[in-house]
């Protein structure tokens, strides 16, 4: 019995390890509305595109706070660099916003938009 216990709890633990370093691209999906990091990105882009700056601020903090959520989620089946990438442009985009800058608003929200994409890869 020592035996067994020597070797199945080194493999069951790999087998655990390897199961959450792989499954970034499920656990980055939302599991209710307040974490749904691509639909805030998506209603932000909308709110630029069509001028309405403060829906796009509110929309912006919804999306920071999603963010926060999944990136509890997701740090330890991603890259720390690719995470980094979303905060910056998430400041960036909240830059944007403040001074009105509706080009450097969509090209940052395309960016973290394929952030977003490739943290599943």
């Amino acid at each position: 019995m020592k035996e067994f216990k020597k070797y199945i709890i080194p493999v069951l633990l790999t087998a655990i390890f390897i199961a959450i370093m792989t499954t970034g691209g499920l656990i980055k999906r939302p599991f209710n509305q307040n974490d749904n990091v691509k639909g805030y990105i998506e209603k932000v882009k909308k709110d630029v595109e069509e001028e309405k700056w403060e829906k796009a601020k509110q929309d912006l903090d919804k999306l920071k706070s999603a963010w926060k959520i999944v990136e509890k989620r997701v740090q330890f089946s991603v890259e720390r660099d690719e995470m980094i990438s979303i905060d910056r442009n998430i400041a960036r985009i909240k830059g944007a916003l403040e001074v009105q800058d509706k080009i450097s608003a969509i090209v940052e929200l395309s960016e973290v938009n394929e952030n977003w994409d490739d943290l599943e890869k």
